[in-house]
């Protein structure tokens, strides 16, 4: 088997939010959001080489990343930061089905699953 190093993982996942892209690039620190030359925000965070690409759908991707480790921290980071801004409101999972859902919410749209408050 040839020796190989992991240099760059892409990753990407969804919020599952329409988001107001002026508000996100204002409210999160080191972003660029320029629309007249791309559609969505790009985040730098500190003390990474990290870019995550944030869409007005909801949608990101991570580039720059080596690690799966690295990829679901910077997700958490970024949730984080969207949810204490108030961009987002704060998202749980569902110990049924996994779907993520609002904090507000009593059952679970996908399973019915009823959540514990």
């Amino acid at each position: 088997m040839p020796n190989y190093q992991i240099e760059n993982i892409m990753a990407s996942s969804n919020i599952n939010a329409r988001l107001d892209l002026r508000e996100v690039a204002e409210k999160l620190d080191d972003s660029d959001f320029s629309p007249e030359n791309f559609p969505g925000v790009i985040w730098r965070p500190k003390n990474s080489y990290a870019v995550v690409v944030i869409m007005e759908n909801g949608k990101l991707m991570c580039t720059n990343v080596r690690s799966v480790q690295e990829v679901e921290s910077l997700f958490k980071k970024l949730t984080k930061k969207l949810e204490e801004s108030g961009v987002i409101t704060p998202r749980i999972t569902c110990p049924n089905c996994n779907t993520v859902v609002d904090s507000e919410d009593m059952v679970c749209i996908e399973c019915g699953y009823l959540l514990q408050r």
